[in-house]
């Protein structure tokens, strides 16, 4: 995801772990294992990074104890912070006493990835109160390295024919779950740029592809992303909105979702933010499941 230019601060070990709990408290999250871990993961950093808070609505429910870090750190280092990513799990891994299963990271890093082509990284962590349903997390975003995207999929079992070329051609970021039960799961993206967006080719596909509700956020986004997994069997639709306060012009929030959208809007985090959505629910007198995604900047 492509960051926007913000004035450097110096960081301090607090101040990412204050807004963390400062979104805890907001929606009354409890410290649910292994919150304390990742807490102490994102201190041991110590390197300019973007903290994501995230709540998944789901009607009445809210689920809020979403939490990523991006790795702001030159391409030479990118090894490196996915061996912090994997430590970080091994110790949560060691505590809860279940093997997580890395066959589909091993299938896609391989013995000859070439880390130049890697352009992103994130660790988090996506918590329940049932512990079996509690997540680790992890994205990578590539450049031009679409081999290695058919090859996990592959290995994932996933059908390629069934996987629009188109598509399949735009993923430049591949999510792997691991959930605390051993199961993982994997959601590759295709990504569309601002200019993108504007060309005619790919409006015409998106127009024969999708409602015009999917269209009009696109018109307050400079990045969509098409989200495909084998567990979700419509695709999640998901914006950058360049400006968070678009979000309650293009969206019709149902409650739930709407207090947590006031709450951000009077936060000090980057202006723009994320919404996930699936397009039945866009087509909706008013959405009762959707992601909300927003993010803050620490810099040495």
């Amino acid at each position: 995801m492509t960051r926007t230019s913000v004035t450097q601060h110096s960081l301090s070990p607090e101040q990412p772990l204050q807004f963390i709990r400062t979104h805890q408290d907001a929606f009354d999250v409890e410290p649910i294992f292994p919150l304390k871990l990742f807490e102490e993961f994102v201190v041991g950093v110590k390197s300019n990074l973007t903290i994501e808070a995230s709540c998944k609505v789901e009607v009445d429910k809210l689920l809020a104890s979403r939490f990523l870090l991006f790795f702001q750190n030159p391409v030479q280092q990118w090894q490196e912070c996915l061996s912090k990513t994997i430590n970080f799990f091994n110790q949560v891994e060691n505590q809860v006493g279940v093997n997580l299963n890395y066959d589909l990271l091993r299938n896609f890093i391989g013995n000859d990835f070439d880390y130049s082509k890697m352009t992103e990284l994130t660790a988090g962590i996506d918590l329940r109160t049932n512990i079996c349903e509690s997540s680790l997390k992890m994205h990578i975003g590539i450049n031009d390295y679409q081999k290695e995207i058919k090859k996990v999929l592959a290995a994932d079992k996933g059908n390629l024919a069934d996987i629009d070329p188109f598509l399949l051609q735009k993923a430049f970021l591949i999510g792997f779950d691991y959930y605390l039960d051993g199961r993982t799961e994997v959601e590759i993206y295709a990504a569309l740029n601002e200019a993108e967006l504007k060309s005619y080719y790919i409006q015409n596909y998106l127009r024969n592809r999708f409602s015009s509700a999917v269209l009009q956020p696109l018109l307050v986004s400079d990045i969509f992303y098409i989200g495909l997994s084998k567990v979700n069997p419509h695709p999640i639709l998901y914006y950058r909105l360049k400006h968070k306060k678009d979000l309650q012009n293009y969206f019709k929030l149902n409650d739930m979702a709407y207090k947590v959208n006031n709450f951000y809007q009077q936060q000090f985090t980057r202006q723009y933010m994320w919404v996930g959505v699936e397009q039945k629910e866009l087509e909706k007198p008013r959405i009762d499941n959707i992601r909300l995604y927003y993010h803050k900047y620490f810099a040495i």
